[in-house]
């Protein structure tokens, strides 16, 4: 691995004062529109688009980091006149970065790399499908999808900037290094997607790294949990900073020997306990890392008022939730997969080796259920039954009434009826039951998810937003809404609480933004009494620690209902161990 990155940049004493100035300003460029007047904490972020070639913007959600970005891109042409700038971004907002680039510039092109394509059959000329579609007639467009699509935008495609999700960046490196060219600028948004040093995207994304000229990660949660998730981002961004994971680990990690039941007996794990040095870890940090928490820079941002419904759960869930607790749900749920596929493949008459492959594992799942430690291996399954039970026993389809279902309808028919209602759930699949209760309050509702296409996101959130169309509600997940803009919403109502701080942060920034109309966002936690509702805000307070310790307190007023050089966990290392250790505890 280079270390060319991990001396203090020779220019830091500057970059230092400069980040203390209060009327920092730009002189015009001819790449951005006249009329676009960026605040002196913009002109300071986009002036280390200059003075550094890579680094993080961690600025609070809400802050302008996208501007900050593009204006970044715009002056570094003076510079590099070829330069071409690659985005990877959520594919929720790949179409958002494009409308930002065209409100914010002037001259410079852009475009949204698809997932199909069009191709005239009798001419061999590239295009969008819709609109080659459109100007000829019926039969004479091909419709091109996945790689071959991708293909073609990367044969053809010469814009100067190339938006694109994090797919084509664990599959396609290659490519979108040779269409965008050897001086390469590229910007890494929700960075945060890159924390696992281990994943495809983690290797495209530091392949591409090694080619760029200049490499950017934004992120307003550069932490959501661990410390290590900071240290694998900036493997990519700026390698060598921290050296190799062996010296990362004695500097700054410390473990503990943990017992796990594995195969039958019992072993000693090495995990993390919790983390030392972290003065030093912020000041090796600093050089490549600029943030401004919200209230620093905008007073003007509304403030957050946080609330928790408390509720009992119905007799049904009751009883649910104690079968969930005890195992019986884990199991069930596995023996009904298994029995199914099994039905599946004694009415399929050619099963494939890998359908006998898949149905030894639902066999060694079922078996393993049988057990206590089958629960224990698999948390992320049983915290998601508790979590499903405290939403509504359909949403396991089981028959009985849900304490939430019913605030949710009082609370729209009584409360909510008038305001723009950001709706959130970890459960797609729930979401249509949620639906069904708006409809019957005759009131307008809208949904971003991962199952919608990127057309059918950008129509939602542009409806949402036109206060013409009086749309009530939007319903969110974690999967598809993360860095849409949604500040038309002036309430935040948590069917269910993300399970990381640094994901709470996030679903609360798409709300919470410059631009907003309104003094305060109501943020609405909806917490059945005793159940893992309250097992995850306890979880989020203590792990919330971490990132105060490091980055400052970003969710100001979140979660509101000593500081040291060591932080040790109160829980185990992780969110999900944490849940699953108190949810299932004697």
């Amino acid at each position: 691995m280079t270390t060319k990155y991990s001396a203090v940049p020779s220019n830091y004493d500057f970059i230092k004062k400069l980040r203390k100035s209060k009327k920092a300003s730009l002189k015009p460029c001819a790449l951005l529109r006249d009329d676009i007047k960026l605040r002196p904490y913009q002109a300071i972020g986009a002036l280390h688009f200059l003075l550094l070639n890579r680094m993080v913007l961690g600025d609070g959600v809400g802050l302008g980091k996208t501007v900050q970005a593009i204006a970044g891109y715009c002056y570094s042409r003076s510079k590099y006149p070829k330069l071409k700038m690659l985005v990877a971004t959520p594919k929720s907002a790949v179409d958002q970065w494009c409308e930002e680039i065209d409100k914010f510039t002037s001259g410079v092109t852009s475009h949204a790399l698809k997932n199909y394509y069009g191709m005239v059959k009798a001419t061999g000329e590239y295009g969008d499908y819709d609109e080659l579609k459109a100007r000829h007639k019926r039969g004479q467009v091909s419709r091109l999808t996945g790689f071959e699509a991708r293909k073609a935008q990367y044969d053809t495609v010469d814009a100067d900037i190339l938006v694109c999700g994090y797919f084509p960046i664990q599959q396609d490196y290659i490519f979108l290094i040779e269409n965008r060219g050897e001086e390469l600028m590229v910007i890494f948004d929700e960075i945060q997607e890159l924390k696992n040093r281990k994943g495809m995207k983690h290797l495209g994304a530091d392949k591409i790294s090694e080619k760029a000229l200049k490499v950017y990660g934004l992120s307003a949660t550069v932490i959501k949990n661990r410390l290590e998730e900071a240290y694998n981002i900036y493997r990519v961004v700026v390698p060598g900073l921290f050296g190799g994971p062996p010296k990362f680990e004695k500097n700054f990690m410390k473990f503990k020997k943990v017992p796990r039941f594995i195969k039958g007996k019992t072993r000693y794990v090495k995990t993390v306990s919790g983390y030392k040095n972290l003065e030093k870890f912020r000041s090796l940090l600093d050089p490549y890392f600029l943030l401004r928490r919200t209230r620093e820079v905008a007073d003007e941002l509304p403030r957050l008022m946080s609330k928790k419904v408390i509720l009992d759960m119905t007799t049904v869930q009751e009883r649910l939730y104690k079968q969930a607790l005890n195992g019986d749900i884990y199991r069930k749920e596995v023996k009904r997969k298994l029995f199914e596929f099994e039905e599946y493949m004694s009415t399929n008459a050619g099963p494939s080796e890998k359908d006998y492959q898949k149905l030894e594992f639902y066999k060694k799942k079922y078996d393993e259920s049988l057990t206590e430690q089958g629960l224990a291996n698999s948390k992320m399954a049983a915290l998601s039954y508790c979590q499903l039970i405290s939403n509504g026993p359909e949403w396991m389809r089981e028959e009985g009434e849900s304490s939430k279902e019913q605030e949710f309808r009082r609370l729209f028919e009584q409360e909510l009826f008038t305001e723009k209602v950001i709706v959130f759930t970890r459960f797609k699949s729930g979401i249509s039951r949620l639906e069904a209760i708006l409809d019957d309050l005759k009131l307008k509702h809208r949904k971003v998810s991962g199952d919608v296409s990127s057309k059918d996101r950008k129509k939602a959130r542009l409806d949402f937003s036109d206060l013409n169309q009086d749309i009530n509600a939007i319903f969110i997940t974690q999967a598809g809404s993360a860095a849409i803009n949604l500040q038309a919403a002036n309430v935040i109502l948590f069917y269910d609480t993300p399970w990381s701080y640094g994901d709470l942060y996030q679903t609360i920034g798409r709300a919470q933004r410059i631009g907003s109309i309104y003094g305060h966002i109501h943020l609405i936690h909806m917490v059945n009494r005793g159940t893992i509702d309250e097992h995850v805000l306890k979880v989020l307070f203590e792990k919330k620690d971490l990132i105060t310790e490091v980055m400052g307190d970003i969710a100001e007023g979140s979660l509101e209902f000593t500081k040291a050089d060591e932080l040790v966990f109160k829980d185990d290392e992780s969110s999900i161990d944490a849940l699953f250790e108190t949810v299932f505890k004697n």
